[in-house]
């Protein structure tokens, strides 16, 4: 919800407030103040640190790779999970599922395991998605 942590003084990790609390009334802060914020107080020198964001909706891709993050976490499209929602849902995102890469940011967009609306998939199987990171120093 727009804080940041250190675990283990290894990681650098955003979590960002959905974007659904704007339609609620409530705040999503930029990236960047985040980012900026944890410059100024963290303990350790965060530029020396892999950069991880979680950002449930996969939407202004450009604001992680902007920051200088090197993965975001995603999830909300649950790939379109019922025909034809599919083809919407990849319409409506720079990118919908799996993998990506932009510019020096990496992506990862999950399906998810659970649903929302009526229990059935007919699209986008579920999952849980196991991420293994390796970063070069």
């Amino acid at each position: 919800r727009d804080e940041w942590a250190l675990p283990g003084d290894e990681i650098f990790l955003v979590g960002r407030e959905d974007r659904t609390a704007l339609h609620m009334g409530g705040v999503r802060k930029s990236l960047a103040d985040i980012v900026s914020d944890a410059g100024a107080n963290a303990a350790v020198d965060i530029d020396s640190l892999p950069f991880v964001v979680m950002d449930h909706q996969p939407f202004a891709l450009n604001e992680a790779e902007e920051a200088g993050a090197a993965l975001q976490l995603s999830g909300h499209t649950h790939r379109g999970q019922l025909f034809p929602f599919n083809f919407i849902v990849a319409k409506l995102y720079e990118h919908h599922y799996g993998l990506y890469k932009r510019g020096a940011t990496n992506y990862y967009i999950s399906s998810g395991a659970g649903t929302w609306g009526p229990p059935v998939r007919t699209s986008g199987r579920p999952e849980i998605a196991v991420i293994t990171m390796n970063f070069n120093e």
